[in-house]
């Protein structure tokens, strides 16, 4: 640690040592100065599986990081992980009062269209992931909705709006154009922040360091109220981690 070279961390990157004896981690964060000890919500609240899911509740704790990128591969708990946060920061600490749940319904930035009744009956599945990462699933999800806390949306209906107080939960964010990832970033209004979910390896634009996705990352690495980091490891099941490394060799 005394022989590290400080100049070429950049602020809100972590440092993960591992010790080979008895198989225990410790993650710090960088802060531009020192390496400060993570701040994590209470483990009665939500506890993390691994070392990169501690780094991840870190930074959605953090109130100074209002651009939180939790990226990740299959059930690597990406949207988990920023929905139940949203939640622990608008319920218990009082940092936001509403959530908004962003997702591109078609992947490819196209309106809607005339499927039959309001936006809600043509969209409501999309925002399924949401609602499982809600203990509650479909009935906390609808008492979120009906007390104002929680409200979904699509990018293409953001256009002119502002959001005050508001964590805006953007899920399957490797699916945005630039555009949309700008349009839905400038909606942005006092004390909001934004968690994007998302996977470039599952983009259904590019599966490249292109994704824009990926470039808003390197584009804002380095900033103090921008965090990023990538959950490598399926925690949804063991069957799960077979298919999420099928073919990957």
């Amino acid at each position: 640690m005394e022989d590290m070279d400080l100049s070429k961390w950049s602020i809100n990157e972590y440092l993960i040592i591992e010790n080979t004896d008895d198989g225990t981690s410790k993650e710090m964060r960088f802060d531009g100065e020192n390496f400060v000890a993570l701040k994590l919500p209470s483990s009665k609240y939500i506890k993390a599986k691994n070392s990169l899911q501690r780094c991840a509740l870190d930074i959605l704790n953090n109130p100074d990081i209002t651009i939180a990128a939790i990226l990740g591969g299959y059930g690597s708990g990406k949207t988990y992980l920023s929905m139940q946060m949203a939640l622990y920061n608008v319920r218990e600490k009082g940092r936001a009062s509403k959530i908004l749940g962003v997702r591109e319904t078609m992947g490819e930035g196209k309106e809607i269209g005339f499927l039959p009744g309001e936006m809600e009956d043509k969209v409501g599945r999309f925002f399924e992931p949401l609602t499982q990462s809600l203990n509650g699933g479909e009935f906390e999800l609808q008492s979120l909705k009906t007390s104002g806390v929680l409200d979904t949306n699509i990018p293409f209906y953001m256009k002119g709006t502002t959001y005050n107080e508001t964590i805006i939960v953007c899920d399957e964010a490797e699916d945005l154009t630039e555009s949309q990832i700008r349009l839905i970033g400038t909606r942005l209004g006092e004390n909001s922040k934004i968690y994007l979910a998302g996977d470039y390896k599952q983009s259904l634009l590019t599966k490249t360091t292109n994704n824009p996705l990926i470039k808003m990352c390197n584009e804002f690495k380095g900033n103090r109220k921008f965090g990023c980091i990538y959950l490598g490891e399926d925690v949804r099941s063991e069957t799960s981690k077979m298919f999420a490394d099928l073919f990957e060799k």
